[in-house]
């Protein structure tokens, strides 16, 4: 892979002449051995009024080199052992600098600050900071939601008919649900309660229906619940048995809608970044699991005025066997 240099001012020159007698940008990338997008994108960002001057497009660069630095407030030592601890714990910019200004009730910096320092920062090289963030992008880029493949579930509530107190997150108890996957057959089912965001994981012997519904009893049955809401993927298809013996309604979400369960899709975000498409769940156990469900359950959040899940339900009184 060749190394990527910036356009010498000599370069500048030959662009500008070559253009002037005609050639092509293509011809001209081939002259100079650089990819035909570094023209373009020479041209676009450096012409003015259609005209392309080398000495204007070299000072336009030296302005934009100047403000190429990390924020003067990254320089701090202190503030960068506090981001750095920050992102080994899984937490992301928002998370750290609202925490931050919760605890000790001053700002650390703001968030697009942070942002920066972390696509900027050169530390190790083969540990780039970026690669801390749930999703570990090289580069920031907008997320899209995943979508989840509908099953024939027979007759179905759907989320319209949700209480307001689920809803509007007035209560707890109100949990959505869903199974995180790997590259094997085994998977991990979810619950997450929607006021909370305190979730509960459990290992599946196998992505089945009836396991599924097995382990949403076993657990459900020991936690304070006012209903359940669920995608239409197959592993669901025992909803009326669960409806049935916890004497509850399920709902679910329409087809392709999977922000309708938006707590659940944000905790297998947070999930991810822990345990990687590739995990293999035979070898990940019960404890294992647990200490990530802990970890997640005391990780500030930004929507709980940056609190816990864990101090949320702690504050509710409410009773976790």
């Amino acid at each position: 892979m060749k190394t990527y240099n910036q356009l010498t001012p000599r370069e500048r020159d030959r662009i500008s002449l070559w253009l002037a007698q005609g050639m092509t940008q293509a011809e001209v990338a081939r002259r100079l051995d650089r990819h035909p997008s570094t023209i373009s994108r020479e041209l676009k960002r450096n012409s003015h009024n259609g005209e392309y001057l080398p000495s204007l497009a070299q000072e336009h660069y030296r302005q934009r080199r100047k403000v190429c630095h990390p924020h003067l407030k990254m320089a701090d030592l202190h503030r960068q052992a506090v981001v750095f601890d920050g992102l080994e714990r899984g937490w992301s910019p928002e998370i750290i600098v609202g925490r931050w200004r919760r605890v000790q009730g001053i700002p650390l910096v703001c968030v697009e600050t942070l942002y920066r320092f972390i696509y900027w920062a050169k530390t190790d090289p083969a540990n780039p900071l970026y690669e801390y963030l749930k999703q570990a992008h090289h580069k920031r880029r907008k997320s899209h939601g995943s979508r989840t493949p509908a099953g024939c579930l027979g007759p179905r509530r759907f989320i319209e008919e949700r209480p307001v107190e689920a809803n509007q997150r007035l209560e707890i108890g109100h949990w959505e649900t869903d199974t995180f996957q790997c590259a094997h057959r085994r998977g991990i089912n979810i619950l997450a309660d929607r006021k909370s965001r305190f979730i509960v994981l459990s290992l599946l012997l196998a992505r089945t229906a009836a396991e599924t519904t097995r382990v949403l009893i076993q657990r459900l049955l020991m936690l304070p619940v006012a209903s359940l809401t669920a995608d239409n993927g197959s592993e669901f298809a025992g909803h009326e048995e669960v409806s049935r013996i916890l004497r509850i309604p399920v709902f679910f979400c329409h087809a392709y809608h999977a922000w309708e369960k938006g707590t659940v899709e944000n905790t297998i975000g947070r999930l991810r970044w822990m345990l990687t498409r590739k995990t293999d769940l035979t070898e990940v156990s019960e404890e294992e699991l647990q200490d990530i469900a802990d970890e997640l359950n005391h990780t500030p959040r930004k929507c709980l005025d940056f609190q816990t899940p864990f101090e949320v339900i702690s504050q509710g009184r409410c009773t976790w066997k």
